[in-house]
Protein backbone atom coordinates (compact mmCIF):
# COMPACT_ATOMS: atom_id res chain seq x y z
CA UNK A 1 0.00 0.00 0.00
CA UNK A 2 1.78 3.18 -0.92
CA UNK A 3 1.39 6.36 1.50
CA UNK A 4 -0.73 8.95 0.96
CA UNK A 5 0.94 12.32 0.31
CA UNK A 6 -1.50 15.32 1.03
CA UNK A 7 1.79 18.12 0.66
CA UNK A 8 1.83 19.61 -2.64
CA UNK A 9 5.30 20.29 -4.14
CA UNK A 10 5.62 24.18 -5.58
CA UNK A 11 8.37 23.22 -7.86
CA UNK A 12 5.39 22.38 -10.81
CA UNK A 13 4.80 25.62 -10.72
CA UNK A 14 8.66 27.29 -10.44
CA UNK A 15 8.35 28.20 -7.08
CA UNK A 16 10.94 26.60 -4.24
CA UNK A 17 10.00 26.11 -0.64
CA UNK A 18 12.16 27.26 2.11
CA UNK A 19 13.62 31.00 2.80
CA UNK A 20 13.12 33.43 0.25
CA UNK A 21 15.97 34.69 -1.66
CA UNK A 22 17.76 38.48 -0.73
CA UNK A 23 17.67 41.27 -2.60
CA UNK A 24 20.25 42.22 -5.16
CA UNK A 25 21.90 44.81 -3.07
CA UNK A 26 21.81 42.76 0.42
CA UNK A 27 23.70 39.44 -0.40
CA UNK A 28 26.89 38.87 0.82
CA UNK A 29 28.78 36.39 -2.05
CA UNK A 30 32.74 37.62 -1.42
CA UNK A 31 33.95 35.46 0.76
CA UNK A 32 37.51 36.56 2.51
CA UNK A 33 39.42 33.59 4.51
CA UNK A 34 41.33 34.69 7.28
CA UNK A 35 43.25 32.39 9.29
CA UNK A 36 44.55 32.78 12.89
CA UNK A 37 46.38 31.35 15.79
CA UNK A 38 45.25 30.28 19.02
CA UNK A 39 46.35 33.73 20.64
CA UNK A 40 44.69 35.58 18.11
CA UNK A 41 41.56 33.18 18.34
CA UNK A 42 41.13 33.64 21.65
CA UNK A 43 41.70 37.56 21.83
CA UNK A 44 38.81 37.38 19.07
CA UNK A 45 36.59 35.15 20.60
CA UNK A 46 37.14 37.59 24.13
CA UNK A 47 36.13 40.65 21.60
CA UNK A 48 33.28 38.89 19.95
CA UNK A 49 31.76 37.86 23.50
CA UNK A 50 32.02 41.64 24.78
CA UNK A 51 30.21 43.04 21.82
CA UNK A 52 27.14 41.27 22.19
CA UNK A 53 27.22 40.47 18.12
CA UNK A 54 25.08 37.92 17.12
CA UNK A 55 27.96 35.84 15.05
CA UNK A 56 31.89 36.08 14.72
CA UNK A 57 31.33 36.80 11.16
CA UNK A 58 28.80 39.85 11.68
CA UNK A 59 31.82 40.83 14.46
CA UNK A 60 34.17 40.53 11.96
CA UNK A 61 32.61 42.70 9.58
CA UNK A 62 31.86 45.10 11.80
CA UNK A 63 35.43 45.77 12.71
CA UNK A 64 36.51 45.77 9.64
CA UNK A 65 33.93 47.97 8.04
CA UNK A 66 33.35 50.68 11.10
CA UNK A 67 36.39 49.67 13.68
CA UNK A 68 34.45 51.43 16.57
CA UNK A 69 32.57 48.89 18.47
CA UNK A 70 31.37 50.27 21.83
CA UNK A 71 31.54 46.70 24.38
CA UNK A 72 28.45 45.74 26.19
CA UNK A 73 28.82 46.73 29.95
CA UNK A 74 31.01 44.94 32.26
CA UNK A 75 29.87 42.86 35.69
CA UNK A 76 30.88 46.26 37.88
CA UNK A 77 29.01 48.66 35.78
CA UNK A 78 26.01 46.79 35.46
CA UNK A 79 26.11 46.22 39.22
CA UNK A 80 26.83 49.50 39.41
CA UNK A 81 23.57 50.78 37.09
CA UNK A 82 21.30 48.57 39.47
CA UNK A 83 22.03 49.95 42.19
CA UNK A 84 21.81 53.62 40.82
CA UNK A 85 18.29 51.95 39.70
CA UNK A 86 17.56 51.25 43.25
CA UNK A 87 18.54 54.39 44.72
CA UNK A 88 17.03 56.25 42.46
CA UNK A 89 13.53 54.55 42.91
CA UNK A 90 14.28 55.29 47.11
CA UNK A 91 14.92 58.65 45.93
CA UNK A 92 11.42 59.04 44.04
CA UNK A 93 9.74 57.66 47.17
CA UNK A 94 11.72 60.15 49.82
CA UNK A 95 10.45 63.30 47.48
CA UNK A 96 7.13 62.00 47.65
CA UNK A 97 7.25 61.79 51.14
CA UNK A 98 8.93 64.99 51.29
CA UNK A 99 5.89 66.54 49.72
CA UNK A 100 3.44 64.96 52.53
CA UNK A 101 5.26 65.78 55.55
CA UNK A 102 7.39 68.72 54.57
CA UNK A 103 11.60 68.98 54.07
CA UNK A 104 12.23 69.97 57.30
CA UNK A 105 10.79 66.83 58.96
CA UNK A 106 12.75 64.76 56.02
CA UNK A 107 16.41 66.33 56.76
CA UNK A 108 17.84 63.14 58.41
CA UNK A 109 17.13 60.82 55.69
CA UNK A 110 17.83 63.82 53.07
CA UNK A 111 21.46 63.71 54.49
CA UNK A 112 21.78 59.68 54.56
CA UNK A 113 20.76 59.33 50.92
CA UNK A 114 22.74 62.29 50.10
CA UNK A 115 25.85 60.11 51.64
CA UNK A 116 24.59 57.39 50.17
CA UNK A 117 24.94 59.32 46.39
CA UNK A 118 27.96 60.75 47.07
CA UNK A 119 29.45 56.92 47.88
CA UNK A 120 27.87 56.06 44.47
CA UNK A 121 29.37 58.58 42.35
CA UNK A 122 32.77 58.77 43.76
CA UNK A 123 33.04 54.84 42.19
CA UNK A 124 32.61 56.59 39.26
CA UNK A 125 34.47 59.27 39.27
CA UNK A 126 37.64 57.38 40.36
CA UNK A 127 37.04 54.58 37.20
Amino acid sequence: MKPKTTAKSNLKNGNRNGRPALPENEKQSIIRPTKFNQEQDAVLMENFHSSGLSCVSEYIRAVSLNPKIVPRLTEEELRIARTLSGFSNNFNQFVRLCHIHGLEAMAAEAEFYLGKFRCLFGKFNND
